[in-house]
């Protein structure tokens, strides 16, 4: 990737609207890759994956013996559907009502004698959608930036790591890495992740979690804005307004993620 990056605005409260239509409609895709993909470690297979258009489930495997495929397109803004048969079929993104898009997408799987046992009442939403084509590529662009430097962080570290995944429940882009010399039976890991921003933190925002949380955070020297969050869960934040503001913002974020890494690894 360029060694330098710019960041253009992300308003929170713009893209909100748009964002949390793209979220219902990753949360459905998420449930039937999970539904159908055999399980994987600390639940990998209920995530989806970035690609060069949106956000994608990767071949899930079908009881007719084949693979099948979905793809979120926040680039051409649509839900396509593809076989490794050769089939494809797509719907247009249009701000469609979550229980439409639903019907929908089951619809079409059910003709090609896919049957995820989705909880539908999860998906009953019928109020109508906004999506904003521009909102919507312009969010996409954002996780797909910052897919690529996590995925660069990841590839750094000695110690065993998870891939970088969105995970559609909370619409983090994250990955994990277990702590060294630790097992990953015994689930110490540090995440770093980043979301467009929750009803916790109303902006964009990157995050270092620690789980097990940490008893003593005093004598973790964190890099330029970064701060601790202790109020409903704990973990290291570096507000994407902050990090726009560096001269380097790709070096800033590296930079930051292996200065708190290795503290938190030396205490964890």
């Amino acid at each position: 990737m360029p060694d330098k990056i710019e960041l253009p605005e992300l308003n929170y409260q713009e893209i909100l609207p748009t964002r949390d239509t793209i979220h219902g409609y990753a949360r459905l895709i998420g449930d039937i890759r999970g539904k159908l993909t055999p399980m994987q470690k600390d639940y990998w297979n209920i995530s989806l994956r970035t690609g060069p258009f949106g956000f994608r489930t990767t071949p899930i495997p079908s009881q007719g013996g084949y693979t099948f495929e979905l793809l979120l397109d926040l680039i051409v803004h649509s839900l396509t559907i593809t076989t490794s048969q050769g089939y494809t079929w797509s719907i247009p993104l249009a701000g469609q009502p979550l229980a439409q898009f639903t019907g929908d997408v089951l619809e079409e799987l059910d003709k090609l004698g896919i049957h995820p046992a989705i909880e539908i009442e999860k998906y009953k939403d019928n109020k109508e959608a906004k999506y904003n084509i521009e909102h919507a590529s312009n969010i996409f662009r954002f996780y797909s930036i910052f897919d690529m430097v996590l995925k660069e962080f990841n590839g750094s570290l000695a110690v065993e790591t998870s891939p970088v995944q969105l995970w559609p429940h909370h619409m983090d882009i994250a990955f994990s890495s277990y702590t060294a010399g630790k097992s990953r039976e015994n689930k110490e890991l540090i995440t770093f992740g980043f979301l467009t921003g929750d009803e916790s933190i109303e902006e964009p925002y990157f995050y270092i979690k620690v789980y097990p949380e940490l008893k003593d955070i005093s004598g973790i020297t964190l890099s330029g804005k970064a701060y601790w969050h202790t109020g409903d869960w704990q973990g290291v934040i570096l507000n994407y307004s902050d990090l726009k503001t560096a001269g380097d913002p790709r070096q800033e974020l590296l930079d930051h993620l292996k200065n708190t890494f290795d503290q938190i690894a030396e205490k964890a």
